[in-house]
């Protein structure tokens, strides 16, 4: 058995039955081992890869310089029943010798992101006067479905520093990775690199709102925009915690800590979303170990959706009496209890809100006959719409996020509980104010839909329309 001598562990990171809560169905996975760890999910074609430090090998297996095995990737399938099947050592040249991380397809899975051991062979990083440390690679599949010898990216070091965890944003403009390098804000922080004409750019810090003087791990660019990624700093339930960011006009938001099940008083990280599918994955030591687990939204369905009806008060105001007669004598003038003042038989008015409103008719004779002349009054109660209003944009371009909430809905005696959102193309979310990023133009239909608190059977949903342009 050999030895491997290395200076840097791979994940950067000294790294529990079914848990059902905040409608997220929380599962380990059945092929967790008991005497390894699994970490790094990355699933594709009903394939999940992972890491593992499993023995691979009878005759040769390399340990670390704490006698650990080292990491490699595995595969398993998911059939067609949810079932999986055994873990398999996933033989390809994109599984290095020794240290193997996280991997991120893009191109159709034509191209591929990978983290590994700079060397990869026992003389090289013997050699090496600064360890075997981690750098990413990127190989393409050629016509042949053979894959490309990896090759470092232009912005990695052998020498000073360690990168990894590569995640691709969609339009595959922006790489963001994990990196120790000089002049950061903690242990690790998280970078970017734009392509610059087929070229990565010099690694940028994605600054302290994100990087703190902790931890910070396993980005994952997801299309609606978000970034999820772990961190032990920011004060989180347990050790490192997921969270996520996204980026505004302003630049990137504040981290939201996505809560229970998914956090625990351990260290949960490796958040993967395998879209456009509804579930995701990440690893936790919540069980004493690293295992991988499952998260399952629950999300109930809308039958009837309604198309949401603008907020527009208005109406057509007439004196029910005169309009059989002739009024061509008379002058019809509405004072309409919102600091409105119109003329006319007949007239058609929009209020700025829902309210009460006294709204005063005076109709007088232009002849001047008083007796014809006279003045009448209505209350008229304004009511609000009750229904989802979903307040957003009507018009977004693609790759800018765009915010929508539910602020100016009207439940009435109706009482809401969690909004589920539905973006189309398989992406949806929950909460009161959510944003999402258009990949694509086109006319999307939009819904948002509440299950009431009081009765399970009783629900609301509404939708709108919104298009996007390039």
């Amino acid at each position: 058995m050999l030895k491997l001598i290395s200076t840097i562990l791979l994940s950067f990171v000294i790294l529990s039955g079914d848990l059902l809560a905040q409608d997220v169905k929380i599962t380990p996975l059945p092929f967790n081992s008991t005497a390894s760890e699994e970490l790094f999910p990355c699933f594709i074609d009903s394939s999940l890869i992972f890491a593992s430090d499993r023995r691979i090998s009878v005759f040769k297996n390399y340990e670390d310089e704490q006698n650990n095995y080292l990491y490699h990737l595995f595969v398993v399938k998911l059939n067609p029943d949810s079932s999986w099947t055994k873990p398999q050592f996933f033989n390809s040249p994109l599984n290095g010798i020794f240290n193997n991380g996280q991997l991120w397809f893009a191109d159709n899975g034509n191209t591929v992101y990978l983290t590994q051991n700079n060397y990869n062979t026992y003389k090289q990083s013997k050699k090496s006067r600064n360890g075997n440390g981690i750098s990413i690679f990127v190989s393409q599949k050629n016509a042949s479905g053979r894959w490309s010898r990896p090759k470092a990216l232009p912005f990695t070091s052998r020498r000073n520093y360690n990168t990894g965890q590569p995640t691709l944003s969609p339009d595959g403009k922006y790489l963001f990775f994990v990196s120790d390098m000089n002049n950061g804000f903690g242990k690790t922080d998280i970078f970017y690199s734009e392509n610059v004409n087929g070229t990565w750019s010099a690694p940028v810090n994605l600054g302290n709102k994100i990087n703190t003087p902790g931890t910070e791990v396993t980005p994952y660019f997801h299309p609606s925009g978000k970034l999820y990624f772990a961190s032990d700093g920011l004060g989180g339930m347990g050790g490192l915690d997921i969270y996520y960011t996204y980026q505004t006009k302003d630049g990137w938001t504040d981290p939201v800590n996505v809560g229970e099940p998914y956090n625990s008083a351990g260290d949960d990280f490796s958040y993967y979303i395998a879209t456009p599918e509804d579930f995701g994955f990440f690893a936790s030591t919540r069980s004493g170990k690293t295992d991988l687990y499952r998260a399952d939204p629950q999300y109930p369905t809308f039958d009837n959706i309604l198309p949401q009806k603008e907020l527009k008060y208005c109406g057509t105001l007439f004196e029910k009496k005169m309009m059989d007669k002739d009024t061509a004598r008379f002058e019809f003038t509405w004072n309409l209890g919102d600091g409105t003042i119109e003329k006319g038989k007949k007239i058609r008015h929009c209020f700025p809100k829902p309210g009460k409103y006294h709204v005063v008719l005076t109709v007088t004779d232009k002849e001047g006959l008083i007796k014809d002349s006279y003045q009448t009054s209505y209350d008229l109660d304004i009511k609000r719409k009750k229904q989802i209003y979903i307040s957003s944009p009507d018009t977004a371009r693609i790759n800018a996020a765009i915010t929508f909430d539910t602020r100016l809905s009207f439940f009435g005696d109706f009482q809401p509980g969690t909004f589920y959102w539905n973006f189309g193309e398989g992406f949806k979310t929950k909460g009161e104010k959510v944003t999402y990023t258009f990949r694509k133009p086109g006319v999307y239909t939009i819904s948002c839909g509440t299950v009431s608190k009081t009765d399970p059977n009783e629900k609301m949903c509404n939708s709108k329309k919104i298009v996007v342009t390039e």
